[in-house]
């Protein structure tokens, strides 16, 4: 359950540069700079602004390993999903 709200707190900063790069790029590109560029700004902000959340996790016996790798495979599995669900409505409309 802490992976998950490490996951969530990631979100809203990957959403931002997702929606920044949306106005300057199309639609279809979204999924991938979510799964990618987004996730790593996000990830680089907790590595500088937000050190001390790492501390909780690791009291909690969660490495910071485990939380990024984790992390990123909800980020990639909701892009993917995002992805399908998009074009297949895409496709129908």
């Amino acid at each position: 359950m802490n992976v998950f709200e490490f996951f969530k707190s990631t979100l809203f900063i990957n959403l931002s540069v997702c929606l920044v790069c949306l106005l300057f790029g199309n639609i279809d590109s979204l999924f991938f700079i979510f799964a990618s560029f987004g996730f790593m700004i996000s990830i680089f902000y907790k590595e500088i602004y937000r050190k001390s959340d790492y501390l909780f996790y690791a009291n909690n016996g969660i490495s910071k390993m485990k939380l990024i790798i984790s992390s990123y495979f909800c980020t990639l599995s909701l892009s993917i999903l995002g992805m399908i669900l998009f074009f297949y409505i895409k496709k129908l409309f």
